[in-house]
């Protein structure tokens, strides 16, 4: 059985404008809402897959999701109750309740307010999930329209990271979040924090993030083919070309555009670079993983030159470097891990785009998150043409979106 849950966080409320703590209270619709829901509602056709609209019961959610069709409500979608915090902003948290605050800051299992407890929301958010997940018919998505904190644990929960300091952003109000549950059980974080029918996504209260928006290439002719690229190299098809183009209309205003020296992210770098009027700049740390002797192999010609090492690494996910003398997944990380910090590392830009690789953004992605090549399964590769954006605070890299590629779906 392989099936699709579809999240989307609520539109905007006057308490998320006001920056306050909601839970299981609610709070009308502010204006930006009510356009996000608009916004919502026109995007739907592209979100329907023929599975249930279940929504969390509270009304935030319940009227994001009629912009979708006629929800089922489920209170297991809930928020998570923050007792004495409700309506409140985080530094009146703070002031007011500090020790607790701390113990939440540190990821600690504390009662938030005196409400719900951490574990006991991951568990319940956790159920529900799978729980959908048996009940959803094969090849059909569900959609859910449920809470930040809701999709948090949801991630929690396909990472299996028990809370240990997720590093992923809050989803931003009305944003699509896909995890995919393949015939083997395994859940995948397809797509994480996708806006892109919004004009305007706000920031962090309080912080104005460095961010670098990675964009993979678009298809090439060893990607139709299905071969390992790595660093060879192999020209854009026309439809890989249109697939940067549809990017570049959705990109985020930058302050510069860098790319891999490879000739397949430098033309897609000049695409997008030509829409923002900006000059790409080559920056070697974002080529893509070598794959050694198996370059510009199929997985079965690899397979078939080294039945021993493939074996080892695909059948056992023993993280060797492909094909012998080429890079291992956990090292393309660490590099891909500080060519991004060095380029987010500047005094002036803060909003960055740099054209990479497939097998080089996931091996950073999972670097941040934790993940080893035995747990690659949770994170796909993302696809050509496809955007990442990594956020930076307090020179922390946090996930604030994942594979999104709209003009795919």
């Amino acid at each position: 059985m392989a099936v699709t849950i579809t999240l989307i966080r609520h539109a905007q409320t006057t308490a998320n404008a006001e920056h306050r703590w909601q839970g299981v209270t609610d709070a009308p619709m502010s204006p930006q809402g009510e356009d996000q829901i608009r916004r919502l509602h026109a995007r739907g056709p592209s979100l329907d897959n023929g599975g249930p609209l279940i929504a969390s019961d509270l009304p935030r959610t319940m009227r994001t999701a009629a912009a979708l069709g006629t929800p089922t409500p489920d209170a297991r979608w809930r928020e998570f109750d923050v007792g004495a915090w409700e309506g409140l902003t985080t530094e009146e948290v703070s002031s007011t309740d500090p020790e607790r605050y701390q113990a939440m800051v540190a990821g600690e299992d504390v009662a938030l307010g005196g409400g719900e407890r951490m574990s006991e929301f991951r568990a319940r958010v956790g159920g529900a999930f799978d729980d959908l997940v048996q009940t959803v018919e094969d090849d059909t998505t569900a959609t859910v329209v449920t809470h930040g904190g809701v999709i948090w644990a949801v991630i929690d929960h396909v990472m299996a990271r028990d809370g240990h300091r997720l590093p992923v952003s809050l989803a931003h109000n009305t944003s699509v979040t896909r995890i995919r549950v393949g015939d083997d059980g395994l859940p995948s974080l397809v797509t994480f924090n996708d806006t892109s029918h919004l004009d305007e996504v706000p920031h962090r209260p309080g912080f104005v993030p460095r961010s670098v928006t990675l964009i993979r290439h678009g298809e090439t002719v060893g990607n139709r083919n299905g071969r390992w690229q790595g660093r060879s190299d192999s020209p854009l098809t026309d439809h890989g070309r249109w697939q940067v183009g549809e990017t570049a209309s959705i990109v985020p205003s930058v302050d510069a555009v860098y790319t891999s020296p490879l000739g397949r992210s430098a033309d897609s770098a000049a695409i997008v670079g030509a829409a923002q009027s900006l000059e790409p700049e080559t920056y070697d740390g974002l080529v893509e993983m070598s794959f050694g002797s198996w370059e510009n192999l199929t997985p079965a010609e690899a397979a078939e030159a080294d039945p021993d090492l493939y074996e080892a690494i695909y059948g056992r996910s023993d993280d060797l470097p492909r094909g012998g003398d080429g890079e291992s997944f956990t090292d393309a990380g660490v590099r891909m891990a500080a060519a991004v910090a060095s380029l987010a590392d500047t005094d002036s830009p803060t909003e960055l785009a740099a054209v990479s690789h497939g097998a080089v953004i996931r091996a950073f992605a999972s670097n941040v998150l934790g993940l080893t090549f035995a747990d690659r399964h949770r994170l796909p590769v993302p696809r050509n043409s496809s955007m990442s954006r990594i956020s930076y605070f307090e020179n922390r890299p946090f996930i604030s979106s994942y594979n999104v590629a709209p003009h795919l779906d």
